[in-house]
């Protein structure tokens, strides 16, 4: 009898695979929290075996890091090259062209993809609050462009006050975008791309007060 041949793998199982595990725990980690999620659970959403997550990723940590570079390498590289192209044209810039420059890639993200960019959105918000090390290692280089824009918008600004209240801003718009769709899909709503001047008018003004005031000039009367 003629030795029966063995079913080869093809390379795009391992790929699906691992897609799977990142869609399944995308969406559990939007919904209970990164903490609060298992591996175990991961790899039940996904369907997969027991052993899933640890044999393609080697850890939840890894896991983790996936999910935030899977839709973040794009996000981050828009919101490096809008600032770079505000930091060559020199000059005190607009508050408002550094606002967009953060706001307009998170909603390019929702406009592609609203219920997977909105999962997303809420994990980063997760990390965020948490002060994560391996976020803000990933976001460093457009938080740092973010910095110098905003110390060039408010020179008289305090150093320390200026990298707290930017960062406030920044979380404080992930978590307004990570809305569920059905929010901005609900009557009366009018989408993210829509939402984006609301979204900047709310940042610009908190931004722009806390600095002015920061700077030693407030603007309430004596």
């Amino acid at each position: 009898m003629a030795e029966q041949k063995k079913h080869r793998r093809s390379p795009h199982d391992g790929e699906a695979t691992r897609e799977a595990l990142t869609d399944a725990a995308e969406k559990l980690f939007a919904e209970q929290g990164v903490e609060a999620v298992s591996i175990r659970a991961i790899n039940a959403a996904a369907g997969l075996a027991p052993a899933a997550v640890h044999y393609h990723f080697g850890s939840k940590e890894a896991l983790l890091e996936a999910v935030f570079e899977r839709r973040g390498r794009a996000v981050l590289s828009d919101i490096v090259q809008r600032c770079d192209r505000l930091l060559e044209q020199g000059g005190r810039p607009d508050p408002r062209d550094i606002v967009d420059a953060l706001v307009s890639p998170y909603v390019a993200l929702l406009e592609r993809d609203q219920a997977g960019g909105a999962r997303w959105l809420s994990i980063i918000g997760q990390l965020a609050l948490n002060q994560d090390e391996r976020m803000e290692a990933s976001a460093a280089p457009a938080t740092d462009r973010l910095q110098n824009l905003a110390r060039m918008a408010f020179p008289d600004a305090d150093p320390a006050q200026l990298e707290a209240t930017l960062r406030l801003t920044i979380e404080a718009l992930i978590l307004l975008m990570a809305r569920r769709p059905s929010d901005w899909s609900a009557p009366g709503s009018s989408g993210p791309t829509a939402m984006r001047e609301t979204l900047i008018d709310f940042a610009v003004g908190g931004l722009s007060h806390a600095l002015r005031c920061a700077g030693g000039r407030p603007t309430t009367a004596s």
